[in-house]
């Protein structure tokens, strides 16, 4: 099969965009990717805006959290919530980790393609790799680097999933003409990976850091720079170096080698870099790719790349031993999980987990330097996770305005929040209705539905005719010194509210009342 990149003929890039849209979620996913990475950390509001995209994908924001308390992230202690992970390792860091999660998710289709899976965890190896490799080498932002390292080989990532066939006739070439995989797949593809996954990437809106790493260094490249992007296309290029000849050699004398020429390659740019230390990173990443493969549920058996890890750890396992009088070709995945999997399975987050641990964060942060948007942040995610929103579901922070009798929305998770932001506005008068209400007696107020006439007669007309009939609502008001500051509003599907307990109520109430303490201590940023 041949390609070209440029020209008359359909280009590599649109078949695997055209292979990749058969998928009915594929679209679906793709226009989200867009949204992303159109965010800005410069701009408040896009914190909120990342932390509401993820939080309605139940999903990514498990996989996110357990990554981020991962081996790789240890040093953060605990982190339980998206918007305190945000604070800690920083939004460029987190918006890329849900790009590439959720690239990951999407691929995990083709876990039978033996060459993508292989490919993946060869990706994700090297991002482990090149965390380690910075601690080597005094590079600040391991996140950073773990990224763009994981994405290096983005180009074959795409193309061993949606072009599997053609992976395998690249290689073959390889073999048969003794050249490169990389002049293999310009012969076949028209296009090196690194060109294909670059034009790629940059539709896609991918940040100039991730597309630039993505070029593979020669020798002749490789410099002594202090330049921040030099130094992470640096990192990238050996950290994937590193694993490609782990993958290619089948003799631990040969890879010990091969490893102690690309030190020598690298040595000008990394001062310190040597064959042991390589040999020691390699080691050491080898616990993070198995508490990745724990995440994704991956057995790391099936992987050709993890027994030649295995072969350089000395721990390799020979297939066919594992079998012998014990497994029987009937047993299916499903039946054989390691302890680390069902573990996990049972672990799945409860209204009572998130809300439990959404209080340590909130805790955590009133006790460090966190402005107190920020700590607003992780409340109303705390609230959101914990009442199990879905579909229309809200939760709001509204604060009173300096300059006029109303209180309009801060911040706001949860369905149509930029709508409401030009509607929402509780005026502050003495009309008696349910907000006023609960503001002036200082109450917190659940409304279990809207419909019943008795409260009807308690709606602003503002709210009346544009909320839904089908919704319940809970109002939290902050009250500071007999003044009111703002309020939290909870809403959701009144079917949802069967499933409140007065224990959930009370875990909204600590939430508010700690944000009334962190108002106190904090200020606005």
């Amino acid at each position: 099969m041949q390609f070209v990149m440029h020209g008359a003929q359909q280009s590599v890039k649109d078949v695997i965009l055209g292979r990749l849209q058969e998928n009915s979620d594929f679209p679906a996913m793709s226009n989200t990717m867009n949204m992303i990475n159109q965010l800005k950390a410069a701009e408040d509001a896009s914190v909120t805006e990342l932390a509401n995209i993820v939080l309605r994908d139940y999903a990514l924001t498990s996989k996110i959290i357990k990554v981020v308390n991962s081996v790789s992230y240890s040093q953060f202690g605990e982190v339980t919530t998206i918007s305190r992970a945000v604070n800690l390792l920083g939004f460029e860091n987190i918006k890329n980790l849900c790009l590439t999660l959720m690239l990951f998710g999407h691929f995990r289709e083709g876990d039978s393609n033996v060459e993508h899976l292989d490919t993946m965890i060869k990706s994700f190896y090297s991002g482990f790799l090149a965390q380690k490799i910075c601690g080597e080498v005094s590079f600040e932002n391991k996140e950073e680097a773990f990224i763009c390292s994981l994405l290096h080989n983005f180009g074959k990532m795409l193309i061993s999933f949606a072009l599997p066939e053609t992976i395998k006739e690249v290689k073959s070439v390889s073999r048969e003409r003794g050249i490169s995989e990389d002049a293999a797949a310009l012969s076949v593809l028209g296009g090196r990976y690194e060109e294909i996954g670059m034009a790629i990437a940059k539709g896609w809106n991918f940040p100039t850091k991730i597309i630039r790493s993505m070029h593979k260094l020669s020798r002749t490249e490789v410099k002594d720079s202090s330049d921040e992007i030099d130094q992470l296309i640096s990192i990238a290029s050996l950290s994937n170096e590193i694993s490609n000849i782990l993958s290619s050699s089948s003799e631990k004398k040969e890879m010990d080698e091969r490893l102690g020429k690309l030190a020598d390659m690298f040595k000008t740019t990394f001062t310190g870099l040597n064959r042991k230390v390589i040999a020691g990173v390699i080691n050491e990443s080898l616990e993070d790719l198995n508490q990745f493969s724990t995440i994704f549920h991956i057995n790391l058996d099936s992987v050709p790349f993890n027994w030649q890890l295995m072969t350089w750890s000395d721990k390799v396992v020979k297939p066919e031993v594992m079998g012998a009088g014990v497994l029987h070709a009937d047993f299916t995945s499903e039946q054989l999980k390691s302890i680390d999997v069902i573990a996990g399975s049972e672990k799945e987050d409860t209204p009572d987990s998130v809300f439990s641990k959404g209080l340590h964060d909130v805790t955590c942060s009133l006790l460090s330097s966190f402005s107190l948007n920020d700590i607003i942040r992780i409340v109303l995610e705390t609230m959101y996770r914990g009442m199990q929103l879905s579909g229309d579901g809200k939760t709001l922070f509204l604060v009173k305005d300096t300059e006029a009798p109303v209180m309009r929305i801060r911040f706001g998770l949860g369905s149509g929040i930029e709508g409401l932001k030009r509607w929402f506005n509780v005026t502050l008068d003495d009309s008696g209705d349910i907000f006023n209400k609960a503001i002036v007696k200082q109450h917190d107020l659940v409304i279990k539905s809207v419909e019943p006439p008795a409260i009807k007669k308690l709606l602003p007309e503002w709210f009346k005719h544009r909320a839904s009939a089908g919704i319940f609502f809970i109002v939290l008001p902050i009250i500071i010194n007999n003044k009111p500051i703002g309020m939290f509003y909870v809403e959701g599907n009144k079917k949802e509210f069967l499933k409140v307990s007065a224990e959930h109520l009370n875990y909204l109430k600590m939430l508010r009342d700690q944000t009334v303490v962190a108002i106190k201590q904090k200020h606005w940023s």
